[in-house]
């Protein structure tokens, strides 16, 4: 068991849901679908994870991340907020491949060597998010979010002399029915670019 920190940034989407809109044939009135983003939100995150191995291909990760993010919702006028997240993972790593036991041996400037390999993963678990908002986004009648998702993504654990650094890609899909979008629950589209030090 380890114990590891992480640093990501990230930035996600909030699609508006199909709108119907007639058209100006008086005959014949046909829906027509438009979609557009109705919030867009980007920042970074600093937070601690846990690296449990359960067998050789599986790795149970609990991760709690702090976030500082910037929130624009796209209405006339667009509103815009600060908030501090907490973010709550349990993700499970599946290795693709077992380690080169051999590894690859690397040579520094200062002529010294180092062995290093490396390990392709997948990372799949669920997440939760609390949003805390900032006093005026809050008196503007919107409120502090809870929101629930699962989350796909692929890292590769480079792992040198008694370390590992694993940058990883993910995608969150998750949904809340908090400062909900026409009348139906908000989902949010995420993309993060995370370091891990472990």
């Amino acid at each position: 068991m380890s114990f590891g920190f992480t640093h990501s940034t990230f930035t996600s989407l909030c699609f508006q849901s199909f709108q119907q809109r007639p058209l100006f044939n008086p005959e014949q009135r046909l829906p027509v679908k438009i979609p557009r983003i109705s919030e867009t939100q980007y920042g970074f995150g600093i937070g601690l994870f846990m690296w449990i191995p359960l067998n050789e291909n599986i790795i149970f990760k609990p991760k709690i991340e702090g976030v500082f993010s910037n929130t624009c919702r796209r209405q006339s006028p667009s509103v815009y907020a600060t908030s501090f997240d907490v973010n709550i993972s349990h993700g499970f790593v599946i290795n693709l491949k077992q380690p080169d036991e051999n590894g690859i041996i690397y040579m520094a400037r200062n002529m010294s060597c180092y062995l290093t390999s490396k390990q392709p993963y997948l990372l799949i678990g669920p997440k939760m998010n609390l949003k805390k908002y900032d006093k005026g986004y809050l008196r503007k009648e919107f409120e502090n979010e809870l929101s629930f998702g699962f989350i796909m993504g692929y890292g590769i654990n480079y792992i040198f002399q008694g370390k590992s650094v694993a940058p990883e890609i993910c995608y969150t899909l998750s949904s809340t029915s908090q400062n909900k979008i026409n009348d139906t629950r908000k989902m949010t589209h995420t993309i993060t670019l995370a370091l891990n030090f472990f």
